[in-house]
C-alpha cells in the first residue's frame, strides 16, 4: 500500500474509534443516570401551618437495587419545627424483618434514622418505596429547610456474606417548610402581603409629591 493510501486508512481508523469511544462514553453515562437512585422529602414544600399545628412528611427511594440497609440524618431548624414522631416504611420490610433505629435531637435540630435486615435474606429490596414517615410539630413562625446531611445519608448493600458496602450511586432531593413570618402581626396578614403594601405605598406617595410640585411651577 501506497503512503497516501496507508493515511488514508489511518484516518479512517481513528475516526471509527473515536465514533466508538463516543457511543460507549454515551452508553454508559445512560445506564448511570439510569440505575442512580434518589432519596427524597415528599412533599417538596410545606406551608401555611400556623405554630401548634403538625404536618407529616415521607421519607421515599427510587430506583434502587438490592438494598440491605438505610441510614438518614435530616436536619431543620429547631426554632420553627421539632420532631413529634418517627414510623418506619414498608420499603425494607416487604423484603424481611427489619430493625429499625431513631434519635430525635429537637435542641440541635436533626433526626437520625435507620434500619436494616435482620436476619439478612438472600436479596435486598429494589425499586421504589417509603423508608420512614416523620410528623413535624410547628414551634413558631418563619422557615426551615428538611435538609439531608450527605455525611449521615447512606444505602448499604451485601456483595457476599461477609461484606457490606454502601451504594454511591444516588442523590438526595431536600424539602422546605415556611408559614407566614408575620402571622402574629397585623391580624394575621402574611408578611409579604405586608412588604407589598409598602412599596404600592411609597410609590404612590412619591407620586403625589411630584404631581404637588409640578403644580406650583417648581418641576418644569
Amino acid at each position: 500500500m501506497n503512503p497516501l493510501g496507508r493515511e488514508k486508512m489511518e484516518r479512517k481508523l481513528k475516526l471509527m474509534f473515536l465514533i466508538l469511544a463516543c457511543t460507549l462514553m454515551f452508553v454508559a453515562i445512560e445506564a448511570t443516570q439510569a440505575d442512580s437512585g434518589v432519596i427524597a422529602i415528599e412533599p417538596a414544600e410545606i406551608k401555611d401551618i400556623s405554630p401548634g399545628g403538625t404536618f407529616t412528611v415521607n421519607v421515599t427511594v427510587a430506583g434502587v437495587s438490592e438494598v440491605y440497609g438505610w441510614q438518614v440524618n435530616i436536619t431543620f431548624n429547631p426554632q420553627i419545627l421539632n420532631v413529634e414522631n418517627v414510623t418506619e416504611g414498608s420499603f425494607l420490610k416487604q423484603s424481611n424483618k427489619t430493625v429499625f433505629m431513631k434519635t430525635i435531637h429537637n435542641t440541635d435540630g436533626y433526626v437520625q434514622l435507620a434500619s436494616t435486615f435482620y436476619p439478612v435474606p438472600e436479596h435486598g429490596a429494589s425499586g421504589s418505596g417509603l423508608l420512614a414517615q416523620v410528623t413535624f410539630t410547628v414551634k413558631g413562625s418563619g422557615s426551615s429547610s428538611l435538609h439531608f446531611e450527605e455525611i449521615g445519608t447512606k444505602l448499604r448493600t451485601v456483595i457476599d456474606t461477609d461484606t457490606v458496602v454502601n451504594i454511591t450511586d444516588f442523590s438526595t432531593t431536600d424539602a422546605s417548610f415556611r408559614n407566614a413570618a408575620g402571622s402574629l402581626l397585623l391580624g394575621g396578614i402574611p408578611l409579604e402581603y405586608i412588604a407589598g403594601a409598602v412599596v404600592v405605598v411609597v410609590i404612590g406617595g412619591f407620586s403625589v409629591f411630584l404631581l404637588r410640585r409640578r403644580k406650583k411651577g417648581l418641576i418644569r
